[in-house]
């Protein structure tokens, strides 16, 4: 029998199936990659506040007479400032190095403007108390409460207490009742032991400065501008242990809010009451624009050192006082402890409006904002002496 070749018993090699094709995309499914962007929620936060500081900071130098709508960012750059703080912290810890460089830019920059808002307690003085010291007190006493605001009589008494137990220097009042001299012996005061010379607005409650030091000569006056609104001075030269001063006790112009007025500010206002306020804002700005103008002016021809302390009625951050710390004088809150120094008793807490401003060749040993509740204002007092 014949044998079959071996080629074929030889099995035929299967045939490879095709691999199975991918599914093709449909068209209408392909979209190009897009990158999703992270959100910086610390913008939130850096924005408005650098926005607010930076207005802020042109709002001190340009006067509210030409460019009104500014007046009343000095009102909220005390939060301005914190707010743009937190937010580039925020993005430092959040190793946003690039997005942080700006603000933290700003944030250095304005610095002296926010010490001036807030102290930090860092440029505090560490001198001792020379021989020539005197102190300085500046009070809006509100009208002593004689129509009882508070609680009348037992308010006169208080402030009597407390001025009794205050050291002998200079006292600069607003708003004296003209019959303040007799209120407060009536309550209590010693005008005698030591004596203190009192020196009054005439016939009406106004600026009142006593003092156990020689008063050489002083005067009283309101503002020449007819646009100046209704501000008050009163100026003394005073023979100090540091020589002979030149003090302003000066009240600037008010806001002149009713009582409708300032619940308005507390509940918040409606479209009129907004636009009402808005206008005694700017209104009262453009006077004390004018008023610091004219101090400035009497300031620098002053022959003797000069000393401003007072009810501002302005921020520190506002065109007034930005005016007024010029070259002749600084602002004796340089020298205070940690805090806001808040002086005034009102809808909005931590508001410095009265203070002391004292001439270049003085030293500020210290300045102390009392935490009494005897008037809608807080006392001020700073310590000076001459430069050593």
């Amino acid at each position: 029998m014949a044998k079959k070749p071996a080629s074929a018993t030889k099995s035929k090699p299967k045939a490879k199936k095709p691999a199975p094709k991918k599914p093709a995309k449909k068209a209408s499914a392909e979209k190009p990659a897009v990158k999703a962007r992270k959100w910086d929620s610390a913008t939130l936060l850096v924005l408005p506040g650098l926005v607010l500081v930076i207005v802020g900071e042109v709002a001190a130098r340009v006067s509210p007479a030409w460019v009104p709508w500014l007046a009343p960012a000095g009102y909220v750059y005390g939060l301005a400032y914190p707010l743009l703080a937190v937010g580039t912290v925020w993005r430092l810890t959040s190793f946003r190095w690039l997005k942080s460089l700006g603000p933290l830019a700003v944030l250095l920059l304005t610095w002296p403007s926010f010490s001036h808002v807030f102290s930090v307690g860092l440029s505090k003085p560490d001198v001792a108390l020379s021989e020539n010291s005197f102190e300085v007190t500046t009070f809006n006493v509100r009208r002593l409460d004689e129509f009882e605001w508070l609680d009348g009589d037992q308010t006169r008494q208080d402030i009597a207490t407390w001025l009794a137990e205050q050291p002998d220097g200079i006292w600069c009042f607003q708003e004296f009742p003209k019959r303040g001299k007799a209120t407060l012996r009536s309550a209590g005061f010693s005008w005698l032991k030591p004596r203190r010379r009192l020196f009054t607005w005439p016939r009406e409650a106004g600026p009142a400065l006593a003092s156990s030091y020689p008063v050489k000569d002083w005067t009283t006056y309101m503002f020449e501008d007819e646009d100046a609104g209704q501000g008050r001075v009163l100026q003394a030269d005073v023979e100090t242990p540091a020589g002979l001063v030149r003090v302003f006790n000066v009240h600037l112009q008010s806001l002149h809010f009713d009582h409708a007025d300032y619940d308005a500010v507390e509940e918040g206002p409606s479209r009129e009451q907004g636009a009402r306020l808005w206008g005694l804002i700017t209104d009262a700005s453009k006077a004390r624009a004018l008023q610091a103008q004219e101090l400035v002016r009497r300031m620098e021809e002053s022959p003797y050192p000069v000393i401003v302390a007072g009810d501002f009625n302005d921020t520190p951050m506002s065109y007034a006082m930005h005016a007024l710390r010029g070259s002749r004088a600084e602002d004796t809150f340089a020298a205070a402890s940690f805090g806001p120094g808040g002086t005034h008793l009102g809808a909005i807490p931590g508001l410095r409006i009265d203070g002391i401003l004292a001439d270049t060749t003085l030293q500020c040993v210290s300045h102390h904002t009392h935490g009494v509740m005897m008037s809608d204002h807080r006392p001020v007092t700073a310590v000076l002496q001459a430069q050593k």
